[in-house]
């Protein structure tokens, strides 16, 4: 499904940058908002009102502290759980071509066809399909047709009463996980990062940077380097779970290890020839 909030297609941009310019653009704005609260608080708030207002703010310190840290990790560790289902998956759909490859060598079953057409969907996905998994979970029309192709010729060879049963049916079920772990691989990649939850996790870190903020108007400047740090953290933990909110997007995205060495071996004629007979 399409994002339908503006926050949704604001982190569906964001997961698309580099990791040291997603990095970047949250310690600007939180350094740039962590300053504009010092000035404004400094300002506004009399000497005498300070130190009430640090000691408030150092009540709730551990509160927002413990917060955020329980949202970026939590936030983290499932999105971390989806991104390694997704690499998983990748392998799946590997094991499935090879399976499909070694069945295809079983005689009376046109296996140089079969791994022809292999070799063309696996192909296709690695020229058409895979760029379009950034954008979602819609697939290439390239590798469809291929990936019907494939299952038509394996399921005419199927019907021929000349092929034993026990190669039709090794056949159609390395076919059938071939298809299923596609379905799985797009259905991956149409996760994104729960706007929910970065939300929280997101206003959490601006409340921990401005009473850490309201801390710092009681003591001497050198503790801005404390409050420095701790937007650091605050930056790289959020930075840390747009990247890896959209498996295959971004900085961090899966890649086609798995496909593309299955590829070099089907060409390479590891499971035999993949020239059609004319």
């Amino acid at each position: 499904m399409a994002p339908t909030s503006l926050v949704a297609r604001v982190l569906k941009a964001l997961a698309g940058r580099a990791a040291l310019e997603l990095f970047g653009l949250f310690l600007g704005w939180f350094g740039f908002w962590s300053g504009l609260t010092y000035v404004l608080l400094d300002n506004l708030v009399s000497v005498g009102d300070q130190k009430a207002l640090a000691t408030l703010a150092a009540s709730l310190m551990t509160a927002f502290g413990a917060l955020f840290a329980f949202l970026t990790a939590f936030g983290i560790s499932i999105e971390w759980g989806h991104h390694r289902d997704a690499e998983q998956t990748i392998g799946v759909e590997a094991d499935a071509a090879l399976r499909l490859a070694w069945a295809s060598e079983a005689p009376q079953c046109d296996g140089a066809g079969i791994r022809a057409a292999l070799g063309a969907y696996l192909q296709s996905v690695i020229d058409e399909e895979w760029a379009t998994l950034a954008r979602g979970s819609e697939g290439g029309d390239d590798t469809h047709d291929r990936m019907s192709d494939l299952q038509m010729h394996i399921r005419a060879i199927a019907a021929d009463p000349g092929v034993p049963q026990p190669v039709t049916t090794d056949l159609v079920k390395a076919a059938d996980a071939l298809a299923i772990a596609r379905a799985d691989r797009l259905n991956a990649a149409g996760h994104d990062l729960p706007t929910p939850l970065f939300l929280l996790a997101f206003l959490s870190g601006v409340m921990l940077a401005v009473n850490a903020v309201a801390i710092s108007l009681r003591f001497e400047p050198a503790f801005a380097l404390l409050i420095g740090g701790l937007i650091v953290l605050i930056a790289l933990d959020l930075a840390l779970l747009v990247t890896i909110g959209s498996p295959f997007n971004g900085a961090l995205k899966v890649a086609p290890r798995p496909i593309q060495r299955m590829l070099r071996h089907l060409e390479a004629g590891r499971y035999g020839s993949t020239r059609v007979a004319s």
